[in-house]
């Protein structure tokens, strides 16, 4: 087991070292995307991103404001054209037949005439799209979508010289950081969950180890949890392998409460490596974690620890509990 911690403080190190050699480059590559490039950025906060199960066609449930940027402050910006997809996730809890699963589907084409000037200069446009805007897209209605289910928005910037910009074609430091250019929005089908619901100090206690067989949460952990993006989403920050000793510092833990079952996004960064990353994620087996609607006191979550194999051992799934203080 030595071999492997040692394998562990090395290469964070390494990592380290890197991220400073590494910081005029990035520098380079933010320069070079402005001159060059164009770029989609989210006006944060998103006003609206997630769609009740049964959701009324009028119901907005996607609202976000976007700013254009281009070489010449705006003046290449030609239409953005908005495109849709609608995933099933829950083929037992809804019928989609007939439905257009897993195509892409174009909702609208937005010009440049549309735009107005925002507080910079450059473009602005408000995104707005309703419950209806999906449902006649894909040939859904409110009741065929349950929990689980989702629509992923994609839009693609047109220039008046010809060029494209889309998630294809965006690298991670214009749909991140700074530009906050993701180009790709996804749109989860929730039961909503109360604001002042999953919040707060809660107890953990884990019931299987993590990778190596250490704990993945310190055994005396009191997680505050918070609120997120949308209704469902809950955060709490943690120390990955607490009992290694390696000493790094805290790093969020993010999951979503999705009509009595828990999901865990994939692939959150843990905070050590050996070469790809030690990461977590939904468990392989497809078990999900559990809480009950209506009674916050205590829940379940399931996930997978170190999903990519990383340091040379094969991924571990981990049950925790946590109780309300």
């Amino acid at each position: 087991m030595n071999k492997y911690l040692i394998k562990i403080y090395g290469l964070l190190i390494v990592a380290v070292a890197m991220v400073g050699c590494e910081e005029e480059l990035v520098v380079d590559d933010v320069t070079n995307g402005t001159t060059r490039g164009a770029v989609l950025r989210t006006i944060t906060p998103i006003a609206a991103n997630e769609i009740a199960v049964g959701a009324e066609s009028s119901e907005v449930v996607f609202d976000v404001t976007l700013e254009e940027q281009d070489a010449q402050n705006g003046d290449l910006l030609e239409s953005v054209d908005v495109f849709a997809t609608f995933t099933d996730n829950s083929p037992d809890n809804g019928d989609t037949t007939g439905a257009t699963v897993g195509s892409e589907v174009l909702l609208r084409s937005i010009p440049a005439s549309e735009w107005t000037d925002g507080p910079f200069g450059l473009p602005r446009y408000n995104l707005v799209i309703t419950a209806g805007d999906f449902y006649s897209a894909f040939g859904l209605a409110g009741d065929n979508i349950f929990g689980g289910d989702n629509f992923t928005t994609r839009l693609q910037l047109n220039l008046t010289d010809g060029r494209t910009f889309s998630v294809n074609n965006a690298g991670s430091i214009i749909t991140g950081g700074f530009f906050n250019s993701p180009f790709q929005y996804i749109t989860p089908t929730v039961c909503p969950v109360e604001a002042d619901e999953f919040v707060g100090a809660y107890a953990l206690t884990s019931q299987t180890p993590g990778v190596l067989g250490f704990n993945v949460f310190a055994s005396d952990l009191v997680a505050d949890i918070s609120a997120g993006d949308t209704s469902v989403d809950r955060m709490f920050m943690y120390q990955y392998l607490p009992d290694a000793g390696v000493g790094q510092g805290p790093v969020p833990f993010r999951f979503q409460l999705v009509c009595n079952t828990i999901i865990i996004p994939n692939a959150q960064p843990t905070g050590l490596q050996c070469s790809s990353g030690l990461l977590v994620g939904p468990a392989p087996s497809g078990t999900l974690g559990s809480y009950t609607t209506g009674d916050d006191s205590v829940f379940t979550l399931v996930f997978t620890d170190n999903i990519n194999s990383d340091c040379g051992e094969g991924p571990v799934d981990v049950t925790a509990v946590f109780t309300k203080q």
